[in-house]
């Protein structure tokens, strides 16, 4: 699985895009989840312990060269802002993992005398054996892509253009360090489920259109249309 976040689709809105291998699921970009990965996340961890330790070697700096009290004084305040800010995003995440190390315990007692009842276990092993991805709110099949371009987007950016069998188009604008990430997943499962035909085969008249490969800068070339879908 690869996820892509922040993408903005048209239409859509803000999205969060999964792949897996025959497939990919679309999802709304929640601004809260954001937010709680910036302030409590992997990457608040560690700018917090950066923090520290630069408060701590600034601090003994100052006191060495004889700073102002007050400049002594708020490297001391940023120290302690970092230690009780630390503790915080520990205890989440360990709260975090008793949380779920509970659940998955009441989980176990309340399944595991339940799959005693022939009906009950036929029923968790029938949702164990189809909750794949295939099962997720906007999941969409690679069979159902028809056709997948690329362009540059007049606000900045790459625009990735995505096109259904069913006819709907949508237009995907990632961050612009995932732009060919994006494009290549799409092209990927394009590519896996409707294979372009060999170059002495003419095209079925609903067949894939013709591949066209990822370029770093793409735009309007000579005898070519940029809105021309390729795969």
């Amino acid at each position: 699985m690869y996820e892509i976040k922040g993408v903005r689709a048209t239409p859509g809105g803000r999205m969060n895009v999964r792949f897996h291998r025959h497939g990919f699921v679309v999802g709304p970009d929640r601004r809260a989840g954001r937010v709680a990965e910036t302030l409590f996340g992997d990457g608040a961890g560690c700018i917090t312990a950066v923090v520290l330790l630069a408060s701590v070697g600034l601090f003994t700096l100052l006191r060495k060269n004889g700073a102002p009290e007050a400049a002594v004084t708020a490297c001391m305040w940023v120290f302690i802002v970092a230690v009780c800010y630390g503790t915080l995003i520990a205890l989440l995440h360990w709260t975090a993992g008793v949380v779920a190390n509970v659940l998955l315990f009441l989980f176990v007692v309340v399944t595991l005398p339940g799959l005693l009842i022939p009906g009950y276990r036929r029923t968790v092993l029938r949702r164990w054996r189809g909750g794949g991805p295939e099962t997720d709110p906007g999941w969409v099949p690679g069979t159902a892509l028809l056709g997948v371009w690329h362009q540059v987007d007049p606000q900045g950016g790459v625009v990735v253009t995505v096109q259904r069998t069913d006819g709907s188009v949508t237009a995907y604008v990632p961050p612009a360090d995932k732009a060919r990430n994006l494009y290549d997943h799409f092209d990927t499962l394009l590519r896996n489920a409707r294979p372009a035909p060999a170059p002495y085969q003419q095209p079925a008249a609903h067949g894939a259109p013709a591949y066209q490969p990822w370029q770093g800068n793409p735009g309007h070339r000579p005898g070519h249309h940029p809105g021309h879908p390729h795969g």
